[in-house]
């Protein structure tokens, strides 16, 4: 009987330790799907974080910027989490950027292949819209990945899909980090003895032997595909207990009834703790995880504190706050009273709060927290205490501050923007009208801008507006308001204005603060301003209508000169609008036959013959009748039109220039003087060429005119274009040099063979000796460089004469002919005519926006 219930109890027992060890493998395994999960979910966590911000389009899918890259999202959240590396795509499928352990990479060959194994992630995360994660190999090698389409965060407008692809085609990003490596720190935190990822067969990544005795849970990939497994060393406590015990046999036969019981008692003694001993685990690795910290307040004001909460504030281990006391002590002033009140309800109501407060670290910087917290209780109720967990929130905290910036300032010069500017003006019309005092509104606009913009670039353009921006800023009381709403114009808004003179003290300090020197890129620049002023309620109440006044007024200012203010008054509305119908009359100019061509000669002062003529353009208005181009070509340079006018002029002078060659006056030449944006325009070369071969005249008898502020800063286009079309055989031309900041010198990059110096200067040279030598040092220094000098200007016989003696080769001018209709200068080529009236020889066309008149190109 002994025997049988001894043999029973074996039985019993070695059932028992079989059933352990499988309940054992069963919990492990549980707990390797569960980390699994959470690495899933925490790299889905991490695409989610880094996805969803207005400046990652910006700054990574519309205009790539590295620096930006390196520290907002990939190498950072790299560098932050550990990662292996990153990649980031626009809606084509063309990389944006890869990192690999916290720095953008430079192996784009490898970065090629990798981007294609990782099509299916790109897929998966434009199909759901939302984040997905998973495992993807590279390669032999499996990564854990967390993906995301980049999209602007909700409020912000949609990012569009590509055009004529109405497909999910936006922009992904995916972060990744090997398989390995996580699998390690799964092993760590869960305590699973050899946990490693091994083939399908069983044996490990490198091809190692079969590893005997292990539990295998199978992997899939992306695309569901099997690869592999992972593969551990089960846990056999009741194997093991067997094992040491078989030695002694018979020896623990009469024992084993008691250890049986005692057996039983410990093991559920060990299903009972094992459930804590997880979730502890899990807890801890959680609070990593979001960089949780916790806290729990106890009777008679005792705190404990995490180890989290300490690094957090910057203590030592061990010197962190024992009571509440000490802690609020560390939480600022102004938040103090508000964290002991939620701390108080808590415990006196039974409540749960959640507030966000500052505290001072260790080293006197400020730490932002969010803390939550709920009592806890007994098994009666009755409330114990208080737990909280605390989370670090400064960086959001900031990225919120920098986003409110962003949205109201301007980038460039710091002060408010168009948003903030009309929040601003609306708030002052309301306080205005309630109080029944006035308000003053001041529309500035910088003048020159552009040809500093055209001379010396945009980047020091950018300075000068920042520049000015703080001038202007001084000018005017903290509780004023200056902003740039676009380009070089700015608004001012006074409020409780008295009277005008108020409002015209001001436009005067900001016009004397902007006319002052500037010092940009080494040159001294010379800029002003010009103000419109409007006032309020007396000339309107809506804010549109408002600007529209300043607007105008601004407008008005500039008409009258340099460096004015204007207040506005209703009849200017009248003014603006003519303007505004003469720039859309401007539209059908050309394709209604309305611009004329006008040509004056250009003389060759050694001889005193005429061998060329600049060509200058008229526009026949139907109903004001013949205007100058100083009419109409500023607002052709403004609206764009003057690449339409000037290849109507381009046309009209190739067409007299054939006419001439037709009746054999094969000397002429034709020069066209062009701005820089139709140099920079594309096409510039077809459309030369084409005009050229259209009138079947050589390209050696037009010449091309610059204006002097393209060449001291030209662009790689317009440098190609001047190339292409020297090339063809078209020679080019400076025209009004001496007025500017170029210098003999910066004509060495260009293909230049003529340069005209500008008529100022030679109306000067009558009035000093000074001026006669600069003008001789000029064109002394341009012969040297091979180019042919033309004195521009010349209004009388002596200046003649004078540009003879200091051997300037050509001269343009009222005293040598006046410009008169194409059809007239015609008829002068007949006969000869008077030193004013010089017939010509070759004909010099100006195009509409460029320098005047050019000197021609002798046969």
């Amino acid at each position: 009987m002994v025997v049988l219930a001894i043999a029973f109890a074996v039985f019993v027992v070695l059932q028992t330790m079989r059933r352990i060890d499988a309940s054992t493998a069963e919990r492990t395994q549980a707990e390797i799907v569960d980390a699994l999960d959470d690495l899933n979910g925490a790299m889905a966590k991490k695409a989610e974080e880094y996805s969803l911000w207005n400046d990652a389009v910006d700054h990574v899918v519309v205009a790539f910027d590295s620096v930006w890259a390196n520290a907002n999202v990939g190498p950072y959240a790299e560098r932050l989490w550990g990662l292996d590396r990153s990649y980031a795509w626009d809606g084509a499928n063309g990389i944006i950027y890869a990192s690999r352990g916290g720095a953008l990479r430079t192996d784009l060959d490898a970065v090629a292949r990798e981007t294609a194994e990782l099509m299916p992630v790109l897929a998966a995360a434009r199909a759901t819209g939302a984040s997905v994660s998973g495992i993807v190999r590279i390669g032999p090698t499996p990564f854990v990945f967390g993906a995301r389409i980049i999209a602007y965060e909700e409020g912000h407008a949609p990012l569009a899909p590509a055009p004529g692809r109405p497909g999910p085609d936006q922009p992904v990003q995916i972060f990744l980090n090997t398989l390995e490596a996580e699998v390690a720190k799964i092993a760590a935190s869960r305590h699973v003895a050899d946990l490693r990822v091994v083939a399908e067969d069983g044996r490990r990544n490198g091809g190692a032997a079969t590893v005997a005795d292990a539990a295998l849970l199978p992997l899939r990939d992306i695309l569901g595909q099997p690869f592999g497994a992972l593969a551990w060393t089960p846990e056999q406590p009741g194997r093991t207990l067997i094992d040491q015990a078989a030695p002694y046999g018979a020896g623990f036969a009469l024992a084993l009834l008691a250890l049986l019981v005692l057996f039983l008692h410990l093991l559920g003694h060990l299903k009972r703790q094992e459930p804590l001993r997880l979730s502890e685990a899990r807890l801890a690795q959680a609070q990593r995880v979001a960089r949780l910290a916790y806290t729990v307040h106890l009777p008679d004001d005792r705190l404990e504190v995490s180890d989290n909460l300490m690094a957090m504030i910057g203590l030592p281990d061990g010197t962190g706050p024992t009571t509440t006391t000490a802690y609020l002590d560390r939480v600022v002033p102004r938040h103090r009273a508000d964290v002991q009140e939620a701390y108080r309800l808590a415990w006196a109501e039974d409540t749960r709060f959640d507030i966000e407060y500052a505290v001072t670290r260790a080293d006197g910087g400020l730490l932002h927290l969010q803390e939550v917290g709920e009592p806890f209780h007994d098994t009666n109720g009755l409330v114990l205490g208080l737990i909280t967990a605390i989370q670090d929130i400064t960086a959001r905290l900031m990225a919120e501050e920098t986003i409110r910036h962003q949205a109201s300032y301007d980038a460039l010069t710091g002060l408010p923007n168009r948003t903030l500017f009309y929040d601003r003006l609306r708030q002052a019309i309301r306080r205005a009208t309630r109080a029944q005092n006035g308000m003053a509104l001041l529309f500035v606009d910088l003048n020159r801008f552009k040809w500093v913009n055209d001379t010396l670039g945009h980047q020091a353009g950018d300075v000068l507006l920042r520049e000015a921006a703080q001038r202007m800023a001084s000018c005017i009381r903290e509780s004023e308001t200056i902003a740039r709403i676009g380009g070089d114009e700015f608004t001012v808004i006074l409020s409780e204005v008295t009277s005008r003179a108020e409002a015209e003290t001001v436009a005067r300090r900001i016009l004397d603060s902007v006319k002052e020197p500037f010092l940009i890129a080494g040159q001294t620049l010379h800029i002003s301003a010009s103000i419109g002023i409007t006032v309020a309620p007396e000339q309107g109440t809506e804010i549109q209508q408002l600007v529209k006044n300043a607007d105008v007024a601004m407008y008005q200012a500039k008409r009258q000169g340099a460096g004015t203010w204007t207040f506005y008054a209703p009849e200017m509305d009248a003014d603006a609008f003519a303007r505004l119908r003469l720039e859309n009359d401007l539209h059908s100019a050309v394709a209604n036959g309305q611009l004329a061509l006008y040509l004056q000669p250009i003389v060759d002062v050694t001889r005193g013959v005429p061998i060329g003529a600049e060509a200058q353009v008229r526009w026949r208005h139907p109903e004001q009748g013949l205007l100058l181009p100083a009419a109409f070509l500023p607002l052709a340079e403004t609206n764009g039109l003057i690449v339409p006018v000037g290849a109507w002029m381009l046309d009209a002078a190739c067409r007299q220039l054939a006419g001439w060659r037709a009746r054999g006056l094969t000397s002429l030449s034709l020069a066209v003087p062009v701005s820089a944006s139709q140099l920079r325009h594309p096409g510039v070369e077809e459309m030369v060429g084409a005009c050229l071969r259209r009138h079947e005249v050589p390209a050696d008898g037009l010449i091309l005119e610059i204006p002097e502020s393209a060449v001291l800063d030209p662009s790689v286009e317009m440098v190609r274009a001047m190339r292409g079309l020297k090339a063809l055989g078209v020679a080019f031309a400076v025209g009004g040099f001496g007025t500017g900041y170029a210098s003999l010198g910066h004509l060495r990059r260009l293909p230049v063979e003529f340069l005209k110096v500008d008529r100022s200067i030679v109306q000067d040279m009558m009035h000093s000796l000074r001026n006669q030598e600069m003008v001789r040092a000029i064109v002394d220094l341009a012969r040297s460089m091979d180019l042919k000098v033309i004195a521009d200007g010349v209004e009388t016989g002596e200046q003649q004469a004078l540009a003879g003696r200091i051997r300037c080769e050509y001269a343009q001018g009222r005293f040598l002919g006046q410009p008169v209709p194409a059809e007239e200068f015609e008829r002068s080529l007949a006969a000869p005519l008077l030193p004013a009236n010089l017939p010509v020889a070759g004909a010099l066309v100006a195009v509409p926006g460029a320098s005047p008149a050019e000197t021609p190109r002798p046969s």
